[in-house]
């Protein structure tokens, strides 16, 4: 039952997420995202492990303003969210 109201509850927040691609990187990072359609927003970033291969959805534990998550996003600043720590996310499967 949790988990049928933690889809519906995911689901149009992952429609509503602007991704971005991420140039190379040694921390293997492949995108970042945020919810530009609110006013406060996490930065989640989606990476791959290099030991394994396996997919990796993170979020930042704080949220940021929109206009700081928009200029970090733009500028593709994905580090800004160590500084404030990450967490493993239950959004995920933005971008492929």
């Amino acid at each position: 039952m949790f988990d049928i109201i933690l889809i519906f509850c995911i689901l149009p927040l992952m429609k509503k997420l602007k991704t971005k691609k991420l140039s190379a990187n040694n921390r293997n990072f492949i995108a970042m995202a945020i919810n530009s359609n609110t006013e406060k927003t996490h930065i989640y970033l989606y990476g791959v492990s290099k030991t394994t291969g396996a997919k990796q959805w993170y979020q930042s534990k704080m949220k940021f303003s929109k206009s700081t998550a928009l200029s970090y996003f733009y500028s593709g600043q994905y580090s800004v969210v160590f500084a404030s720590g990450l967490t493993k996310s239950a959004i995920k499967d933005w971008f492929e």
